[in-house]
């Protein structure tokens, strides 16, 4: 039972929250917080840690034996708040940090003061590619066949490889278990007076549909998610505008095959594509003001073909063969000429096997081995008109790839109330060499006291990254952005040493705690800085990747989860991070030193309905390396309302950002506040 558990049902709603708008709502939600930890115990209650979970040991384990601390955002979670991609059911945890992609319209996530090169983003246990080699677009990733999504904070590339410094970000898709189930949803909402003048005043539409259907011997699911936007408008004074219009669509299916000897074998197809404007502007010497036209069309094909099977004497068989193409255009047309001013073109592509075995050795001990093989290969050509002539620009070297052999080792030993789990990592890099990545972990589960369970949790490993291609070759030049962001083919490879410590506390009736300590000493560190001199003289953000010789990131984590009664509860969540440049003491770029996120669910009595709160507070951040020039703090609070209509039909209204917080359009590139104004929406989900 210790090696295979079996469990199910939903993790306690994510944790979240945020800074109150005035000292009188930060005192309000302060005594909450009080009041969460010394209260008695409520009757009942939905916070569940049964919840089965595979990511932080690639077996499946209860959410509370899990060795390595593992967070998980539930479906509930998601329907609740209404989340429509990725992005938005992942903004309200705890310690995790959501980033604007550079020159993109999409969502980055960063963990523990690692960006997101540094954190892997996973859909069942396999690799999703990036945008045009950058970072991994969650805004691109629709949520409707989503069961629930794991986030595993810290160093784990013995698991899970070179991309994994910072932690994972696993997404797991449900599997039907029912003859026949369906869900559709459809909202709309509005920027009010941010909406594009031009436009309706339901500005952004949102429909999904999925099916799915188990006949025992085979079982599948089809889902269907369209999420369209007319674009909004910060600062209608200007030509520019901040939002971009235009549709993204998902589809995504699953073909499963359960044979009569246990285990299954499934054929996963899915397809994303995206077209996306844009108004933007920059200013020429003697000229004045150049309108533009940014356009952007992306799309992702993928095929996954995957396998277990169960073998004597608890062992499993497991393993997928992926295949992954990302093609993205984008053109900046300067609307007072005939023709494209500015094209680019990419190309992303990716292959990876991975298989597994677990075999359990006695009653206490189960040995996971694993062997990967990857490859990947990137193109990115430009074409961009200077004055009479037509510039066709190669942006990658040609030719430029990458491939890896990859094995793992992880064995689970069970000794009384102590868990150990070491593991080791072996890689060879086709650019980098060899590399080996060691990890421990150790659980101890010491009953200190009646009524409540405890877990202690302690892991060291090492993290190891090799450059990826876009560091060192690309040159994004997004100077109607107002910035640019150059490659450096000189870097070297970055690694990290990573310390976690917690403790968990919870009970069957409704309390949960935990506290979590880290420590990510990191040599080589690959950052973007901002080049003053050259900034000033170009009159716009020009940011370079370099190596920084030694930096540390360093934090703590405190979660609290209550349920005051069946029809109340509570949360608030604390982080804090201190990120710094060794060498020179100042703190490392865009890495807030606090944040805190709270919510409440309160459930109307006689009425079915719920009213949900989402608060943030994020403290002020350093641009430049100097830790010369601030982005400001800031906090929201998002408002959800459930009603159910009928059995199977429910209707929802909410309003996200109520306070209206966003950044300065004025100061591109130099503010990271909310890049989204407020936001009210209504909808209906139907599912049965």
């Amino acid at each position: 039972s210790h090696l295979f558990p079996i469990g199910s049902g939903s993790q306690l709603t994510d944790q979240i929250g945020g800074r109150m708008f005035t000292v009188r709502f930060r005192y309000f939600f302060i005594c909450v917080a009080i009041f969460t930890t010394v209260s008695a115990p409520a009757a009942g209650g939905d916070i569940r840690l049964d919840e089965v979970v595979v990511t932080g040991t690639k077996t499946e384990r209860k959410l509370l034996d899990a060795p390595v601390r593992t967070e998980v955002v539930s479906k509930q979670e998601i329907v609740k708040t209404h989340a429509r991609d990725v992005a938005e059911a992942l903004r309200n945890q705890p310690g995790l940090l959501l980033k604007e992609i550079h020159g993109k319209s999409g969502s980055q996530v960063w963990l523990q003061g690692m960006d997101s090169d540094r954190v892997l983003v996973l859909i069942n246990g396999r690799p999703v590619s990036a945008s045009t080699g950058s970072s991994v677009d969650l805004s691109q990733l629709a949520v409707g066949d989503i069961d629930h999504v794991e986030i595993v904070k810290g160093a784990v590339s013995a698991l899970y490889g070179s991309s994994a410094m910072g932690g994972v970000v696993n997404i797991i898709k449900r599997r039907s278990d029912a003859p026949f189930q369906y869900t559709f949803v459809g909202d709309a909402g509005s920027y009010s007076d941010k909406n594009l003048d031009r436009k309706t005043d339901l500005t952004a539409r949102h429909a999904l549909l999925d099916l799915s259907a188990n006949n025992g011997r085979w079982s599948g699911h089809i889902t269907g998610d369209l999420r369209d936007s007319d674009g909004f408008d910060l600062d209608k004074s200007t030509f520019t505008f901040e939002g971009e219009e235009g549709p993204k669509y998902n589809i995504n299916g699953e073909v499963v095959y359960h044979p009569l000897s246990g285990g299954d074998i499934s054929f996963n197809p899915s397809f994303y594509q995206e077209k996306l404007s844009q108004n933007l502007s920059s200013f020429a010497p003697g000229i004045g003001e150049v309108k533009k036209e940014k356009r952007e069309s992306a799309e992702r094909m993928t095929g996954t073909l995957s396998f277990n099977r169960p073998l004597k004497n608890e062992g499993k068989l497991s393993g997928y063969l992926i295949h992954e193409d990302f093609d993205d255009v984008t053109e900046q047309d300067v609307l007072a000429t005939s023709q494209v001013d500015q094209q680019r073109e990419a190309n992303f592509s990716f292959d990876k096997a991975e298989v597994q075995w677990d075999q359990a050795v006695g009653n206490n001990q189960l040995w996971t081995l694993g062997l990967v093989g990857f490859q990947a290969s990137i193109k990115q050509h430009q074409d961009r008109i200077e004055g009479a002539q037509v510039l066709a620009i190669e942006e990658i070297t040609p030719g430029a790839d990458r491939d890896t052999l990859e094995a793992y080792v992880q064995d689970d030993i069970f000794i009384g109330n102590w868990e150990l789990l070491p593991g080791l990592r072996f890689q060879n890099d086709s650019d980098f060499g060899t590399y080996m990545a060691p990890k421990l972990n150790l659980m101890i589960t010491p009953g200190w006291w009646t009524g409540l369970q405890s877990r202690l949790r302690f892991g060291v490993g090492r993290g190891y990254r090799a450059p990826n291609l876009k560091e060192r070759f690309f040159t994004f030049d997004h100077s109607a952005l107002g910035y640019m962001v150059l490659g450096n083919p000189d870097l070297t490879a970055e690694s990290s040493d990573s310390i976690q410590a917690g403790i968990e506390i919870s009970n069957d009736t409704g309390f949960h705690a935990e506290l979590s300590l880290f420590h990510n000493n990191i040599k080589d560190l690959i950052d973007t800085d901002l080049d003053a001199e050259q900034s000033a003289a170009n009159n716009l953000g020009i940011f370079r990747y370099t190596n920084i010789a030694r930096a540390r990131t360093q934090g703590i984590d405190l979660v609290l989860d209550y349920e005051f009664s069946p029809s109340l509860s509570g949360d608030i969540g604390y982080s804090y991070l201190d990120a710094i440049d060794r060498a020179t003491g100042n703190r490392l770029t865009e890495r807030p030193a606090r944040q805190i996120k709270l919510g409440l669910d309160w459930k109307l009595p006689g009425l079915s309905s719920e009213i949900s709160l989402r608060g943030s507070y994020q403290s002020e951040e350093y641009i430049d390396i100097a830790n010369t020039l601030v982005s400001p703090d800031w906090s929201t609070l998002d408002l959800k309302f459930n009603q159910p209509i009928r059995k199977h039909l429910t209707f929802f209204i909410g309003i996200d950002n109520v306070t209206d917080e966003h950044r300065d359009p004025s100061r591109a590139g130099k503010d990271f506040r909310p890049k989204k104004g407020r936001f009210m929406y209504a909808g209906l989900r139907l599912e049965g």
